[in-house]
C-alpha cells in the first residue's frame, strides 16, 4: 500500500512539473499576439493556481503585417507596425484556502501606421493602448472546487490622425474599474482543472480635443470608452505521467464595443473603431516533460472568420496560429520561450480589401517560486 502511494505521489510531482512548464508555454504565447477586436493579453488569472509563492514576468514581441487595397484598389502598404506586451503578477497563500494574486497586463491594444501608398490612407495614423492592475483572491472551498473574485483597474489612451479627412483625434488617458468572478473544479493528483473567468465591462471617460471640417477645434469634450464583458474557460488535464493537455475558450462581447468621438459621431462618421459580432478565440495544446528540467508544448489557435466589415484602424478578421515553446526549470526558476505563427483572416468592406495577412510572435518568461 506504501509503494502505491509512493507511485502515485511520484506521478502526481510529475504531473504537475509537466504542467507548470506547459502552462508557461502557454500563457507566454497568449500574451505573444491579439485576438478579436483590439484584444491582446487573454486576460488570465491562472496565476492564482500556481503553488505557494509565486511571481512571473512576461515579454511578447509581435510583428504583424496587414496590407490591402482601399476602396479606390489603391495598395496600402503594410499598415501594422510591430508591438510589445508586457505583463507579470505576484502570487501568495494567505491562509491554507485563501490565496491572492496581483497581475499587471495590457489587455487591449491596436496600432495602425499607414505609409505613403495608399490614395485614401496615406499617413493614417492610429493608436490605443491600455493597461491593467488586477487583484484576485481565492478560496478553497474543498479539494475540488475553488471559488475567486476581485477587481480591476484599467487605463486607456488613444489617439488617430486621418490626413484624407483632415481630421485628428487625441483621447487623453482615463481609468475605470470593473470585477472579475470565478470558480473551478480541479482534481489535483492528475493535474485536472477546468476553471471558468467573468470579467465585467469596464468604462471610462476621456477629455477628447479633435480638429477637422466638423470638428470643434480643442473641443475638450468627454469620449466614453466601455470595454466588453468577457468569459474565460481554461482547462488542463494530466494524459500520462509526462504529458498534459490544455487549452482555453475565451468569448467576449465586441458587438457592444465602439471608439466614437463625439464631434466625428455627430459628424456623420459614426465610430473610428467598432465591430459587428461577438468573438470567440480557441487556443489547444499539449506539452511533455521532455527532462528532469525540461518541458516542451505545442499549440494551435483558432478564431472564425465572420465576415465583419473592417475599421481601417484594425482591418482583421479571425486567424489560426500554430506554436511552440519550450520551458528549463533550475532551483527556484522557470524560464519559458516561445513563438507563434498567425495566418490573419482575410477582411473587406467598405475600407477596402485586407487579404493574405500574418504576425510572428515571440514570447519570454520569468517565474520564481518558493
Amino acid at each position: 500500500m506504501i509503494q502505491s502511494q509512493n507511485k502515485l505521489g511520484r506521478r502526481e510531482t510529475e504531473v504537475k512539473n509537466v504542467a507548470k512548464g506547459t502552462l508557461a508555454v502557454l500563457l507566454a504565447g497568449t500574451a505573444m499576439a491579439s485576438a478579436g477586436g483590439i484584444d491582446r493579453s487573454g486576460q488570465s488569472v491562472s496565476i492564482l493556481f500556481e503553488e505557494g509563492t509565486y511571481a512571473e514576468l512576461s515579454y511578447g514581441y509581435v510583428n504583424p503585417s496587414v496590407s490591402g487595397d482601399d476602396f479606390f484598389e489603391t495598395p496600402t502598404g503594410d499598415l501594422a507596425p510591430a508591438y510589445s506586451l508586457i505583463s507579470g503578477g505576484i502570487k501568495s497563500d494567505l491562509t491554507d484556502k485563501i490565496s491572492a494574486a496581483l497581475i499587471f497586463d495590457q489587455p487591449f491594444g491596436s496600432d495602425a501606421d499607414y505609409p505613403l501608398s495608399s490614395m485614401v490612407y496615406s499617413y493614417t495614423v492610429a493608436e490605443l493602448t491600455s493597461s491593467a492592475i488586477s487583484l484576485v483572491a481565492s478560496y478553497e472551498v474543498s479539494d475540488n472546487i475553488v471559488v475567486y473574485g476581485g477587481g480591476s483597474y484599467q487605463t486607456m489612451a488613444a489617439t488617430a490622425s486621418l490626413p484624407f479627412y483632415g481630421y485628428t483625434v487625441d483621447a487623453d488617458a482615463a481609468s475605470g474599474f470593473g470585477y472579475i468572478l470565478g470558480a473551478a473544479y480541479q482534481i489535483p493528483e492528475i493535474a485536472l482543472r477546468v476553471a471558468l473567468t467573468y470579467r465585467s465591462e469596464i468604462t471610462s471617460e476621456h477629455d477628447t480635443s479633435e480638429t477637422g471640417p466638423f470638428a470643434v477645434v480643442a473641443s475638450g469634450d468627454a469620449t466614453t470608452v466601455t470595454t466588453p464583458q468577457s468569459l474565460n474557460l481554461e482547462f488542463q488535464t494530466g494524459v500520462n505521467a509526462k504529458t498534459l493537455v490544455f487549452g482555453s475558450i475565451r468569448w467576449v462581447e465586441w458587438s457592444k464595443f465602439h471608439l466614437s468621438p463625439p464631434d466625428y459621431f455627430t459628424g456623420g462618421f459614426g465610430s473610428l473603431v467598432d465591430y459587428e459580432f461577438d468573438r470567440i478565440t480557441y487556443n489547444l495544446g499539449v506539452g511533455r516533460q521532455l527532462t528532469e528540467k525540461l518541458s516542451g508544448a505545442i499549440t494551435v489557435g483558432y478564431e472564425e472568420t465572420l465576415g465583419s466589415d473592417p475599421s481601417p484602424l484594425a482591418p482583421t478578421d479571425g486567424f489560426m496560429s500554430v506554436g511552440a515553446g519550450l520551458t528549463y526549470a533550475f532551483d527556484n526558476f522557470e524560464i519559458t520561450g516561445g513563438v507563434k505563427y498567425l495566418w490573419i483572416g482575410d477582411a473587406s468592406g467598405d475600407a477596402g480589401t485586407f487579404t493574405d495577412n500574418n504576425a510572428t510572435a515571440f514570447g519570454l518568461k520569468i517565474a520564481y517560486s518558493l
